[in-house]
């Protein structure tokens, strides 16, 4: 069998209590956190948008939005720009404030354990060999989606 069907490279995001697990092609970047647009009357996830290489990207609190008590904010907030997995029409980008490095990892089929874990934007709880906590693997479509229902994917 292929090594590409054993194991997936990955990115560790911590979060103050379950950090998340995302593959590395859902990842665009890492930039420093800048809000251009402050969103009125939105979810409490939702921070409002930000201008990264010249595209408007709407940006969620990963903290509320997974139900974790917000993060100390003694380290500066970063964004993490985020592939859209929709097929939204100008819709490319979704950005994550985190107050943390995401660290690779890559993960291999064997060491994977799925979890009974829900939320509405989790998509599965896993315990990986070796790692002290458990992660969540975001349910990044229904986030899509939600924005889209709420109609915060544009300003």
């Amino acid at each position: 069998m292929s090594d590409a069907l054993e194991s997936l490279n990955g990115l560790v995001v911590p979060l103050s209590e379950q950090g998340l697990l995302l593959p590395n092609v859902a990842v665009a970047e890492l930039v420093g956190f800048r809000l251009t647009r402050v969103a009125d009357n939105a979810p409490a996830w939702f921070l409002g948008w930000t201008q990264w290489r010249e595209q408007v990207v709407p940006l969620v609190d990963p903290y509320i939005l997974m139900g974790q008590t917000p993060a100390s904010t003694e380290r500066p907030p970063r964004t993490l720009i985020l592939n859209a997995v929709g097929e939204r029409a100008g819709v490319h980008f979704v950005g994550l404030r985190i107050f943390s490095i995401p660290r690779s990892r890559k993960v291999v089929r064997g060491e994977i354990n799925a979890l009974e874990l829900h939320g509405e934007y989790i998509q599965q709880a896993v315990q990986l060999a070796e790692e002290p906590e458990v992660l969540v693997i975001p349910d990044l479509a229904a986030i899509e989606d939600e924005l889209d229902k709420a109609g915060l994917l544009r300003p």
